[in-house]
């Protein structure tokens, strides 16, 4: 009797496992998709300068398929020119197609799923579940909130996941030589997409490694890869990323850029930054995040014990590669997919240390920046699908996935206000260029003041982007019959600081509210428009003036929506 009711009971508590996995999967996913059409910025951002200076700069097809930094970026560089040429330079059709690549992705991962009947339920729903978090979840929000990114991030996963679906097979039915070299097409087209798209080699080689694939498999992917090396060496040009070689430094490198989802997974719990902004209720965590911080140093530069975490997850991988090999009854099918993610991740973090490590010795603190952030997630999306897919990987496995789901919480709240700065930061920076005020170097050194500035040049005659405003017409014009004084509480300025406009101001304003709708305010001086304003919230606005405030005096009028659309 009792061996029934412990029966009856762990089936009701796998029934509610499984609803539980399939709820929280598909709210991430409409939470981050809400979260890209809302929260994205609306004008360029970061990078997203420097592409639109080369495109409009350069020829056709040379601008497309030029590699910035060490990046080819074909797909991305596309629709980029399309929405240049087409749509006004709007960010509005990248936004989209960039939510629609990370659907997709997450479609086409999910496929593997319907041909492993043999795995529960309840198993299924919680790799459905992890699959969703290494895609959609906000820890990510630099790929999914920033469309300059998610062009580039998104189409490497999407080729990455056609690759994967390719060769998904049964233990006893190898992947067949047209079904490799599909996957070694879209590997290259990876490549093409993306430097980290090269790492989708490796994924295949993992999967043909459990596989136990023939030989003329094997060869088939070198060639795609020594193929894809060959197109690089013309496409990069002298645009290629010098190479340095310090193996150790740049294997803990690795090992740290593989450990960064856990710190923005346990993120309150670490950053004593993050803690003071919780509620007072959850004051005691700060106290945990002083504790953290007092042993180990500052989470966005210290080494350990993030370096311990990385080769923790190393150690696993490889452990349950080989014991996949010699045992491939102790995985499910499914298990190959987490195989091919995890090595995907793996190999991105070493190209990223290859690549980046002088600039991870002037900036130490962006070895766990965000835009690394989706790659290394992937990596312990598909280290948590191994694990679920051993056999008799029992409760702990699912106990697991529903915690995991339960901390990345955090990054859903925390991010979304990060997110909302970082749109704060690329409005001011588009309102500044179309006044002609440049913004100041980033520290990060992301942000080139003089990229901007060209990119303005060549977008503001086209009225591309910000550039096609109303408002964007009236700098440097006479003030227009239809505006409207606003009365003016208080006026701050600052100067710019990056050594252009030294005759330029930014400001801060209170100011009484419009008497009509207005999105924008104009800056006059002597009769003539020299700036503009935008809203932070009903009577505080932010923007810039291209005089010095010195001058006979700032007034603030609004042109009133309606006007400007006659």
């Amino acid at each position: 009797m009792n061996s029934i009711r412990n029966a009856v009971e762990r089936d009701f508590i796998k029934r509610w496992a499984q609803r539980y996995f399939i709820f929280a999967a598909f709210a991430y996913v409409i939470f981050g998709a809400v979260a890209m059409l809302v929260l994205s910025p609306r004008v360029p951002y970061a990078d997203a300068w420097q592409h639109y200076a080369r495109l409009l700069s350069q020829p056709f097809p040379a601008s497309v398929i030029a590699a910035e930094n060490g990046h080819p970026e074909l797909f991305a560089n596309l629709v980029r020119l399309a929405s240049l040429r087409w749509f006004g330079g709007d960010e509005l059709p990248q936004i989209v197609i960039g939510l629609l690549l990370a659907l997709s992705c997450l479609a086409v991962l999910l496929l593997p799923l319907k041909r492993c009947a043999g795995v529960a339920p309840a198993t299924r729903a919680a790799i459905a579940l992890v699959l969703t978090l290494g895609i959609f979840w906000l820890g990510n929000a630099r790929a999914l909130l920033h469309d300059n990114e998610s062009l580039h991030v998104y189409s490497v996963l999407l080729c990455l996941a056609g690759a994967v679906a390719l060769l998904h097979a049964d233990h006893d039915q190898p992947s067949s030589r047209g079904n490799v070299l599909g996957a070694s097409v879209l590997c290259l087209l990876a490549a093409l997409n993306f430097g980290s798209g090269s790492a989708a080699f490796v994924a295949v080689f993992a999967l043909l490694f459990v596989q136990r694939a023939r030989l003329s498999s094997w060869l088939i992917v070198v060639a795609g890869l020594l193929s894809t090396l060959i197109i690089y060496t013309f496409l990069k040009g002298s645009s290629g990323v010098p190479l340095s070689l310090h193996p150790l430094d740049q294997g803990v490198l690795a090992l740290r850029t593989l450990a960064s989802p856990l710190i923005y997974l346990f993120w309150p719990l670490v950053d004593p930054v993050a803690a003071a902004a919780l509620p007072h209720q959850l004051a005691p965590i700060g106290g945990i995040a002083q504790l953290w911080t007092g042993a180990f140093g500052d989470v966005r530069r210290s080494v350990f014990p993030q370096a311990i975490f990385g080769a923790i997850f190393v150690f696993v991988l490889l452990w349950a590669t080989w014991h996949a090999r010699r045992y491939p009854a102790s995985f499910h099918v499914i298990g190959q997919l987490g195989f091919a993610l995890a090595w995907f991740g793996l190999a991105v973090a070493g190209l990223i240390a290859l690549t980046r490590f002088d600039y991870f010795v002037e900036f130490p603190e962006q070895v766990y920046a965000l835009r690394y952030l989706p790659w290394s997630t992937l990596a312990w999306a598909g280290l948590l699908i191994v694990l679920l897919s051993r056999r008799g990987a029992g409760k702990v496995a699912l106990v697991s996935v529903g915690m995991v789901s339960l901390f990345a919480l955090a990054a859903e709240v925390g991010m979304p206000i990060t997110m909302i700065h970082a749109r704060e930061i690329a409005d001011d920076t588009a309102l500044a260029a179309v006044v002609g005020i440049w913004p100041d170097r980033d520290r990060s050194g992301e942000t080139d003041t003089h990229v901007t500035q060209q990119a303005a040049e060549l977008m503001r005659p086209l009225r591309l982007g910000p550039f096609a405003w109303p408002q964007a017409q009236s700098i440097g014009q006479t003030v227009p019959n239809d505006a409207r004084p606003v009365a003016v509480t208080t006026l701050e300025f600052s100067e710019p600081h990056n050594g252009i406009n030294l005759d330029g101001v930014r400001i801060e304003a209170t100011l009484a509210s419009p008497d009509c709708h207005a999105d924008r305010l104009l800056v006059v001086d002597q009769g003539r428009v020299v700036g503009l304003l935008r809203p932070l919230s009903k009577n505080h606005w932010r923007g810039a003036a291209n005089v010095h405030a010195s001058a006979a005096g700032f007034t603030i009028v609004a042109v009133c929506a309606e006007s400007a659309s006659r």
